[in-house]
């Protein structure tokens, strides 16, 4: 009998797929879940017992939420790679991660087909399939939304209502992807894009508007985040308390056009408060402690970076390059970065490093400036002597 494993989440589309494949292949059927953002016992225990009376021999799920922020999340922000200026790719850096323990699921088990619910418009497909064919040799991937019978979700209702499938009641107004860096929202009223997204749309910035003030510092060790106001803090419960606070003031949303890895644009919403304020204050403290040349050329290739996350590309040589050269560039970047929160904006009012190379008595207009003018004139006449006109 084949064995497939499948990435499920328990909701509709991967519920009616673990059913569909297990009788249209005949099949043992393996599904794999991964807590990305946190979720309780009992969630965790209504997705086991879920997949098991949908026909799953087997159910797993894994909290990775420690491995997802060590591991994926903080190299990201190390780099400040941010997709198209406002996306900080939430849901694109949890995909790898996801297909990483899909190979380490299979080879434990001796599958060799893995099946994922991704349409075939949409990028996690790329990431998905990207990812298992850089770490799984001879894996065969099944994307069933590809090319089954199904067109609609009204038809993918009616087969669970009728194949005995339990679904959650009520229809959906957007498509959701969320994990603990941020939230994705799209579909519905938002493929309008002449239109602002309803008040429904927002997930974790919805609530009401705090107006008062607050102040918080950011501190760093080489280039990740480990304080949050002078109390250190592991990477996941900094971060969550970074999204509450920020949510409150609703920072971190986003409403843009995207470009697709698969050529098409869509409008997407999203919501990402703590890494709004990460990587403001990250981004700061390092204009304070790289050098000119380095800092310029890291924002160069931050753009890289994010292109090759978003593109899935993780697992590539170049990404593995490229987090070498950001990890030597992050060896000073340690220090605290003090903002104030506003609502919809944070703001930086001061930081400090042990490693800053700003010199006050170099950039001081006042009593104590040790800066040598009489050096000016030759640096000038030498950095333009390229273009300067001359007899």
């Amino acid at each position: 009998m084949k064995k497939i494993l499948i990435a499920y989440s328990g909701g509709l589309d991967t519920s009616c797929m673990l059913h569909w494949l297990k009788k249209k292949y005949n099949a043992e059927i393996y599904a794999y879940c991964a807590d990305i953002s946190g979720m309780s016992a009992a969630e965790k225990n209504k997705i086991i017992r879920k997949g098991l009376s949908t026909g799953a021999k087997k159910v797993i799920v894994e909290d990775l939420r420690n491995e997802f922020m060590q591991d994926y999340v903080f190299p990201s922000l190390k780099a400040d790679a941010v997709y198209d200026g406002e996306y900080f790719m939430s849901t694109a850096i949890g995909r790898p991660l996801i297909a990483k323990r899909l190979a380490a699921v299979a080879k434990k088990y001796g599958i060799k087909i893995v099946a994922h619910g991704c349409t075939g418009k949409g990028n996690d497909q790329v990431r998905f399939e990207t990812g298992l064919y850089s770490l799984l040799k001879g894996v065969e991937v099944l994307a069933p939304l590809r090319f089954w019978e199904f067109r609609t979700r009204e038809e993918e209702v009616d087969y669970a209502k009728k194949n005995k499938i339990p679904i959650s009641s009520g229809s959906k107004k957007y498509s959701l992807d969320e994990n603990i860096w941020g939230v994705a929202i799209e579909c519905g009223r938002l493929e309008d894009p002449s239109t602002p997204p309803p008040s429904d749309a927002w997930q974790w910035t919805g609530g009401k508007l705090r107006k008062k003030e607050s102040e918080i510092t950011v501190s760093f060790r080489e280039g990740c985040p480990v304080a949050l106001s002078g109390r250190t803090l592991a990477p996941v419960e900094l971060v969550a308390k970074l999204n509450a606070l920020g949510a409150a003031y609703k920072i971190g949303r986003a409403d843009m056009i995207e470009s697709r890895v698969v050529g098409i644009k869509s409008r997407e919403i999203y919501e990402a408060p703590a890494a709004k304020i990460l990587n403001m204050a990250h981004f700061d403290l390092e204009r304070m402690v790289l050098d000119r040349e380095t800092l310029h050329y890291k924002e160069k290739l931050a753009k890289d970076f994010a292109l090759l996350i978003y593109n899935g590309r993780w697992f590539s040589p170049l990404r593995r390059a490229l987090s070498a050269f950001v990890d030597e560039t992050q060896k000073n970047v340690t220090g605290s970065v003090t903002m104030i929160l506003h609502p919809y904006a944070a703001q930086i009012i001061s930081r400090t490093s042990p490693n800053s190379i700003y010199s006050k008595s170099l950039a001081t207009y006042a009593k104590g400036d040790k800066f040598d003018r009489s050096l000016a004139e030759g640096f000038i006449k030498l950095s333009c002597l390229d273009i300067a006109k001359r007899s």
